[in-house]
């Protein structure tokens, strides 16, 4: 149990908080070749795609502030972090308009094809979110952890609001996870039979998950960034 409490630190920071399973955007599948990632036209949440699509995770636990020019330009940034399930706040600040947001909660995107990825991981990236992506290609460049959990474990938590993260974390790695209170605690049990594999941005990242999958009692191995 104590392990897996580290899963607010020692996931750089990462926090999750809906004991529900992750909320699934299904990004919009035709964008422009080269999208202004500073603006959110082509960033749009549309029609659903087959399960077989690569998943997103993202998230961002502290405020963050944009500042826009225009009210047009904040309207946008408003709208797009709102359907992707930001808590979103604005205000006028001298001759801008600053656009507050956090997403505590991780949430998730289904992606249809490596560009959607590379389009929306660079956008969550500009804007201070944590991503990490489930189901990457196989030319992935980046580290790798593949992991599995073949014997359900159950795990006995008492701190609720700690509980509810963890569980909404082994979720969103594509877990299957059941609680249910249980006297002064909460009771979560969780496997993960077939290999998973998740792609993280660098290798620290790609350790620390490792590291908390292991402990947590994951089978896993790790892919090293692959040379150029």
């Amino acid at each position: 149990m104590k392990v897996l409490l580290l899963v607010g630190i020692a996931i750089l920071g990462f926090s999750f908080e809906a004991i529900s399973s992750a909320q699934e955007i299904i990004a919009q599948e035709s964008v422009a070749k080269h999208p202004d990632l500073n603006t959110t036209n082509s960033l749009v949440p549309a029609k659903p795609v087959k399960s077989s699509a690569m998943k997103m995770g993202y998230r961002v636990e502290a405020w963050k502030t944009l500042h826009s020019s225009t009210s047009e330009e904040a309207e946008q940034s408003i709208s797009t972090l709102e359907k992707i399930g930001c808590e979103v706040k604005s205000r006028k600040h001298d001759n801008h308009i600053d656009v507050i947001y956090r997403c505590v909660n991780w949430r998730s995107m289904k992606l249809s094809n490596s560009q959607l990825v590379e389009q929306w991981s660079s956008w969550c990236k500009d804007r201070g979110m944590e991503t990490v992506l489930l189901n990457p290609s196989s030319e992935t460049k980046l580290p790798t952890v593949r992991f599995r959990m073949a014997t359900s474990r159950t795990v006995h938590l008492h701190d609720e609001a700690k509980a509810k993260k963890i569980i909404n974390t082994l979720r969103m790695i594509g877990c299957e996870v059941t609680s249910k209170s249980h006297g002064n605690h909460l009771d979560a049990t969780f496997s993960c039979p077939d290999w998973l594999t998740i792609e993280l941005a660098d290798e620290p990242q790609a350790h620390a998950w490792q590291s908390w999958l292991k402990e947590s009692g994951f089978e896993t191995k790790h892919t090293h960034v692959k040379s150029q």
